[in-house]
């Protein structure tokens, strides 16, 4: 997508004038309309009403869109700046393995992450680096990794763990499950079905995917599933023995084979980032404080993209 035009027609939108965005972009107005009709043809639909003294509000398709360009146009610039200036030095965040597969709206995201970073810490980069679950905090401490992206306080002696954004949390059935024809179901009532559940791992990772905030975990149906990656859990869903909680970022595409389930009354819950306690570089501590909008804007993405 055309950044100029993408950048005049936010402008435009901001002042509703196209004199003062040709002004705070320091060219004519004519090249200003010019732009924002370039950016109507390559989306073929007008997105501004306009008349004789110039723009009188958004068409439906412009109020539609103008609810996601400024991210595009962040992701646009993070892009552009990736392409001519490649990172000297790269943190690298193990995140759960297969996590990557099935959030698409992580890219995006990460490259907005990079670009904020960069301004404070110029040639600074980050990776993700897929990790299987047992793996997650021992690479850390080993220093395979600079830090971890996940769902609980780390455990491990010598790791810090800093909150970061809510983890909304979801239902995942497989396709024609009865709880795929309702539109919600109450979390007490989910809380009580056969979960798929992995003791060797930690609690505080495990405990906001088998719901033990909503009830003792004494009381619960657990399904035993030997899992280091999301398709081991994908995998047993399909057999039909136990279903599971999920992030909400993680229900923007899913395979036909699964449907995300809206719980009704899940308490907040929120992701962590662990890192060495002894490792304070400003770069990275600068990393995991902008991880916080990181997680909010997956999921926030993943609310907003249609069903």
């Amino acid at each position: 997508m055309d950044i100029n035009a993408l950048t005049a027609f936010l402008s435009v939108v901001q002042h509703r004038h196209f004199g003062r965005a040709a002004a705070e972009l320091g060219v004519t107005i004519s090249a200003i309309s010019k732009r924002v009709q370039r950016l109507e043809t390559e989306l073929g639909i007008p997105l501004i009403e306009r008349d004789s003294g110039g723009v009188i509000g958004l068409t439906a398709a412009g109020r539609r869109f103008v609810q996601f360009a400024p991210r595009v146009l962040e992701a646009a610039q993070a892009a552009q700046l990736a392409a001519v200036a490649e990172p000297t030095t790269r943190l690298r965040v193990a995140v759960p393995a297969g996590v990557d597969a099935v959030a698409p709206l992580m890219p995006a995201a990460l490259a907005t992450l990079e670009l904020a970073l960069s301004h404070a810490h110029a040639g600074v980069g980050v990776v993700l680096v897929p990790t299987l679950f047992g793996r997650l905090d021992p690479d850390l401490v080993e220093g395979a990794v600079d830090a971890v992206l996940t769902f609980g306080v780390s455990e491990t002696p010598g790791v810090t763990s800093t909150r970061l954004g809510e983890l909304r949390r979801v239902g995942l059935v497989p396709t024609g499950h009865p709880y795929t024809y309702r539109h919600s179901v109450p979390v007490a009532e989910y809380a009580h079905q056969p979960l798929l559940y992995t003791p060797e791992l930690p609690a505080s990772y495990m405990d906001p995917f088998v719901l033990a905030d909503v009830r003792p975990l004494a009381q619960a149906s657990l399904v035993r599933l030997a899992a280091s990656r999301t398709s081991d859990v994908a995998g047993q869903l399909l057999t039909g023995a136990g279903i599971t909680v999920i992030p909400a970022a993680l229900a923007a595409a899913l395979p036909p084979a699964l449907r995300a389930v809206a719980l009704d009354g899940v308490p907040a819950c929120w992701y962590y980032m662990h890192h060495r306690s002894t490792d304070a570089r400003p770069e990275l501590l600068a990393m995991v404080a902008l991880f916080v909008d990181f997680t909010e804007t997956i999921t926030r993405a993943a609310h907003s993209r249609p069903r």
